[in-house]
Formats: C-alpha cells, sequence, structure tokens
C-alpha cells in the first residue's frame, strides 16, 4: 500500500513474437493466463500486454511504480516505448518497477509487458523439472503505487514474544517489538511517524482507534526501531489468529505526507527443541495436507480471490493447521492464512534432480528469490519456515553443500524462522542425506508406492537411529493415480496406515497429506492441454471431495467424540493432532456451548440435551467435528459427500 494505490485490471493482450501483434489483441481482465484458453492452452512462448494510464494520473513532484504481484516467467515491461525493467529467473514472487521517468502528466501513457513462460535453464523452477503447470501471463494483480518524492522501501519487523519455561501453551503476555527498513529517494527533514494497533482489517478482532505503541523517527535512508518490550500483547496461534496492524507515514519537513504503509503482523513463537516442535512454548504435533493451486481448468493459475478463498476453506476444514507450497504464492493467500490460522513453510520451486551434477550453478537465483520472497511476505506470522529444495538428489555431496549454504544464507537474513529441505532420497541412506541440514528432517515418504523395497516401521526405525534427538515431518504421502491402482478406496487406506505409523513415534512433530486436490501439471499422466494433470488428491481439479476427505477431517480432528450412556464425551488427542483446544465451542443446533479448555488427554463430558446434529468449532469459527445422533461419529456431515 502507497500513498495512493489503484489495481490496474483491464489490457489488451495477444500472442505473438513481438509487439505488433497488439494491433490484433483482444480485451482482457486481470489476472490472467492463456494457458487455459482454447487458442492457448498448447502454447509456450511469448504473450504480449498493454494499457494506458490517463494524463493526470499523478503530478510532477510525485513518483510513480508498478507492481507485480506475479508474471510468469521471463517478464519486460516497457513504458512510453522506453524499457522500464526486466524480471527474470523467477516466475513467482513480486516485483516492483519505478516508472516516473516515462512518465509526462500531461500525456496519456501506454505501458506493455512482455511475459514468455517457455521452460527455461537459467530459471526457478528449472527447465521442465517440476511437476506443476507453467501457466503463461499477468496471472496475479498488478498495481500502481504512487507516492511523493520519498518511498517506505521494505521492512523488516521484530514481533518475538517472551516465554516461560513451563512447557505449556502461552496465549499472552510481553512481546519485543522493533523493525528496520529504510528510505529510497530520502530527503533531508523527513520524519516516519508509526503507529502499531491491535487488530487488522478483516480479522477476529478489527483494528482498533487506541494504539499499542507509536513514536517518531528520523526520515534516514536507513533507520531502525531496536527492539523493546511491549506488555499484555495477545500471542497469535492457529486457533486464535490475533493479528496487530503497524501503520508508517513518512512526513515532508512542510508537514505533507510523502507515503504511507501498512503491515499486518502477529507476535508468534515457533521453535524446535530437540526433537520437539514449541508452538509458543507448548510441545506440539501438527497434522497438514498440502494445495496445489492453479489448478481448476476454469481459472488456472490466474485464481481470482473467491476461488482461492474456496481452496483454502477446503483446506482448512480438513483441519489442517500445517501446509507447505511448492512454489511462492500471493500476498492474499498469506494473508487469509494469517487470519485463519494456517501455518506455512515457502518454498523456493527448486524441484527434482535436474540440473544433473552442481546445484549450486542455480544457487544466484536461489539467493534472489529468497531476497524477494523474505522482503515481500517476512511480516506474515502464518509462514514459520522457509524451504531451500524439494526432490533434489539429496545423498549427492553437491546438494548436500548447496542445501548447507542456502540454510546458512536464509538464517543470514531472517533467523527468526526454520529453515528446510525436503527430501525424497533420505530412505536409501538415512544417515547421509541433505534433509539432515534443516532444521526439521523433512521426508517424502512413498513407501509402498514410488519408494519400493522397504518396509515402513523398520525404515523409519533407520531414519530414527542415524538422527538421534531430532524431529522429523513426512512432508508428503498419499496415493497417485493412475501410476498405482486402488483409486480413492486405497488413497484412504494408505492415509490411515501411515498416520498409524506416524503416530506411533513421538519424534514425528507434524505430517503433510499429499494432497488435498487433484492437480494440473505437465507431467501429468492423463489429459491434454488445460486438462493435463495428475490423480493424487482427496478432492477433483475443481475442488469438489471424494471420500477420502472425510477421512483425513476425522482423522486430523483434535477432537474425538464418543457417544457413552452418560452423555457425549470429548477428548483431546494425544498423538497427531497433538495440541491444546482452547475457545472452542460445541452447537447443537440450538446454543453454543463452550468446551472447556482441554490439554492433550483430557476430556469432557456434555450432558445436555441430545437430538439432531452436533458440530464443534474452533475459536475462528471454522467447522472441526459434525455429529449425528443416531450415526457413526464422523469428522464430516452424513450429506457433506
Amino acid at each position: 500500500m502507497a500513498l495512493r494505490q489503484q489495481w490496474i485490471t483491464n489490457w489488451f493482450f495477444a500472442l505473438g513474437e513481438n509487439a505488433a501483434c497488439l494491433s490484433d489483441g483482444r480485451q482482457v481482465s486481470l489476472p490472467h493466463t492463456w494457458s487455459i484458453e482454447e487458442e492457448g492452452q498448447h502454447i509456450t512462448g511469448t504473450g504480449w500486454y498493454r494499457t494506458t494510464l490517463p494524463a493526470g494520473t499523478h503530478h510532477s513532484e510525485e513518483r510513480v511504480f508498478l507492481r507485480f504481484h506475479g508474471a510468469f516467467q521471463e517478464t519486460e515491461v516497457f513504458v512510453s516505448g522506453q524499457q522500464m525493467g526486466r524480471h527474470a529467473g523467477s516466475g513467482y514472487t513480486p516485483f516492483t518497477l519505478e516508472i516516473t521517468s516515462a512518465l509526462d502528466e500531461n500525456r496519456e501513457t501506454e505501458i506493455i509487458v512482455r511475459v514468455d513462460n517457455r521452460f527455461s535453464d537459467s530459471a526457478l523452477p528449472y527447465d521442465r523439472s517440476f511437476d506443476w503447470a507453467n501457466d503463461g501471463g499477468l496471472y496475479r494483480p498488478v498495481e500502481l503505487w504512487i507516492t511523493g518524492p520519498s518511498a517506505i522501501d521494505a521492512l523488516s519487523i521484530t514481533a518475538q514474544p517472551v516465554l516461560l519455561p513451563d512447557g505449556q501453551r502461552q496465549s499472552g503476555g510481553e512481546a519485543a517489538f522493533g523493525f528496520r527498513g529504510g528510505l529510497s529517494g530520502s530527503l533531508s527533514g523527513t520524519e516516519i511517524g508509526w503507529t502499531l494497533f491491535r487488530g487488522a482489517t478483516d480479522s477476529m478482532m478489527p483494528c482498533q482507534t487506541v494504539p499499542v505503541a507509536s513514536g517518531v523517527l528520523p526520515g534516514e535512508k536507513e533507520f531502525s526501531l531496536s527492539p523493546f518490550m511491549l506488555r499484555e500483547i495477545v500471542f497469535w496461534h492457529f486457533d486464535r489468529p490475533e493479528l496487530y496492524t503497524l501503520r508508517m507515514t513518512l512526513r515532508l519537513p512542510d508537514g505533507s505526507i510523502s507515503d504511507q504503509r501498512e503491515w499486518v503482523i502477529g507476535f508468534r513463537s515457533l521453535k524446535v527443541q530437540g526433537s520437539e516442535l514449541l508452538m509458543n512454548g507448548e510441545s506440539v504435533r501438527l497434522p497438514g495436507m498440502e494445495w496445489m493451486p492453479g489448478s481448476d481448468p476454469d481459472f488456472g493459475a490466474a485464481e481470482p480471490p473467491e476461488q482461492l478463498e474456496k481452496m483454502l476453506r477446503l483446506l482448512k476444514e480438513s483441519n489442517t493447521v500445517i501446509t507447505r507450497f511448492h512454489w511462492q504464492q500471493d500476498d492474499w493467500v498469506y494473508d487469509w492464512c494469517d487470519r485463519h490460522g494456517i501455518l506455512i513453510q515457502e518454498e523456493v520451486p527448486f524441484w527434482g534432480k535436474q540440473p544433473e551434477g552442481d546445484a549450486d550453478v542455480l544457487f544466484p537465483i536461489v539467493c534472489q528469490q529468497l531476497e524477494e520472497m523474505i522482503a515481500a511476505h517476512g511480516h506474515h506470522p502464518s509462514i514459520i519456515a522457509w524451504g531451500v529444495g524439494n526432490e533434489l538428489s539429496g545423498q549427492a555431496w553437491q546438494v548436500q553443500r548447496y542445501v548447507r549454504r542456502a540454510a546458512a544464507y536464509v538464517r543470514s537474513r531472517d533467523a527468526s524462522r526454520l529453515v528446510n529441505y525436503v527430501s525424497n532420497t533420505a530412505l536409501n541412506g538415512p544417515a547421509h542425506d541433505a534433509t539432515g541440514d534443516g532444521d526439521i528432517l523433512m521426508i517424502n515418504d512413498y513407501i509402498g508406492t514410488l519408494h519400493q523395497g522397504f518396509e515402513q516401521h523398520a525404515a523409519w526405525q533407520s531414519l530414527l537411529d542415524a538422527h538421534p534427538g531430532r524431529a522429523f515431518i513426512p512432508s508428503e504421502f498419499g496415493l497417485c493415480e493412475p501410476a498405482f491402482s486402488g483409486g480413492d478406496p486405497r488413497r484412504a487406506e494408505i492415509f490411515l496406515e501411515k498416520m498409524a505409523c506416524y503416530r506411533s513415534i513421538p519424534q514425528i512433530v507434524g505430517t503433510v497429506y499429499f494432497c488435498l486436490n487433484d492437480y494440473r501439471t505437465h507431467m501429468g499422466e492423463e489429459g491434454t492441454g488445460r486438462l493435463k494433470r495428475r490423480v493424487h488428491g482427496s478432492a477433483d481439479l475443481s475442488g469438489n471431495p471424494k471420500p477420502s476427505y472425510a477421512i483425513v477431517r476425522k482423522e486430523y480432528a483434535p477432537l474425538c467424540a464418543e457417544d457413552t450412556p452418560e452423555g457425549l464425551r470429548f477428548t483431546c488427542r494425544q498423538d497427531i493432532p497433538c495440541y491444546s483446544v482452547c475457545g472452542y465451542f460445541l452447537d447443537n443446533g440450538t446454543e453454543r456451548i463452550p468446551i472447556p479448555d482441554l490439554r492433550p488427554g483430557e476430556s469432557w463430558l456434555y450432558t445436555g440435551p441430545l437430538s439432531g446434529s452436533f458440530s464443534v468449532y474452533r475459536p475462528t469459527g471454522d467447522p472441526v467435528l459434525f455429529l449425528q445422533q443416531g450415526c457413526p461419529l464422523t469428522g464430516a456431515p452424513q450429506n457433506d459427500l
């Protein structure tokens, strides 16, 4: 958000080798991808976009920026015939270009954007070595930012709770708060006023008018506020995602505002301690599932907020607490997870065994993407870890060296979060795999399908023996059709078999089931064009749940329900999931009954009227369990599927 901001939604578009193709262009609205359109679904090549800014869009003393939330993959921007910038090596990270020098406030301005989605050996994802669709276009929003002569750059924010060492979940107390950032076009005599409010727009607790803290700093090129203690802070938790808003205003010497920005933050702690994962001081074991965005063939990667929310709600209502994304998502996705409570590992899309040999050859691109990720998304409390790769050749010394270098680079930029590498080779040599250089050993476990020659429990015991005192997460497990038979019934069986194993191993602190949905991918075994896909999910391409989805939701619920002669007994699970239940409530159709706070293993007996259907909800209002008298107690309503 800048002093003034507007979305640029209407463009002319055409496919072709040069901008001349726009003479036959057609009007499109962003977000847009040609890869789901009849004439473009088989094309990897160059697309062109053109729009105009009317005269008077800005004043002579103002600066103008274009903010691209995502353009796949290589992008060039021309304003009034001048090349203003190029973004290469990454098709999923946001970028900003200043275009002030090419503007005339008294004339209409033409903007042309070239986007190329051809497979590239100088980008990540690398060449064809990734398992999702390479949808081309301006598939995420484009914004116009207008500021005065001085503007605020990206900010690094400290928001760290102070915890007691008692092993229990802590909901609030003292926290350290501070920030550091910089100005572009800094002017002598400017001042930065900042205010921290409790709450955020569209969150559970709207922004309050009374600030938590505020102050004024000199408007220097580099500025900082040393961390200091705040009292009575409510900590962010996936079941109570309490947010705060930092508002920063840059004033010129004459008192006028040159720039204003806001960041939504949360105070939370998540760290590894030996073989335990601690969330706000409590040892937890978290259930999760991965969602593959861009898979509905009606939208592709150009998903509007309504489609994103549809899939995110499906993810949340599966009782998922933790997820990972193979590639970087839009701020809108992380904002939603901030407000609804989903923990995320955001990953550099370094996927697969290519380039063969030395993974370090792509290290500069990895660093570029990590810089862009941390600058754009580092304030989100939902992001708990950065991932530096997935399914590389983790037994090779070159990959091990790469993971160590990349992890060190991340920690030099953001020491407050975990950093991990996800492996599919650790089973082959448990003591010598690159995943051991992450904070958590993340293992893609396809024993019985893709991984042959292993026995489930024995293989995991070998991993535990090779890494005593370490924490693990099975970061993928599931069934992909038609490569493996059995369909959705077999998918549900595999899920239950794996969960029985994982629950028996205390060092496993979380699970990430793969995956929520069937997904579009250029590697797909079924379909062609925009319908080329892998059948790997508990929902179809459009997000319609299959029967296995109900199994996942029930098994991932933190409460188990039992109909007893005395009443309805709720027990807080103490395997996976394992975390305290606080602020939940039971809806019996006529009233909401608070469920007492329960620690893992504790129970509560409801002795009120039993008739009809019952629902259990989180403090956020998200459903946990649906129960119907006279029917088996399930994780989904009887008519849900």
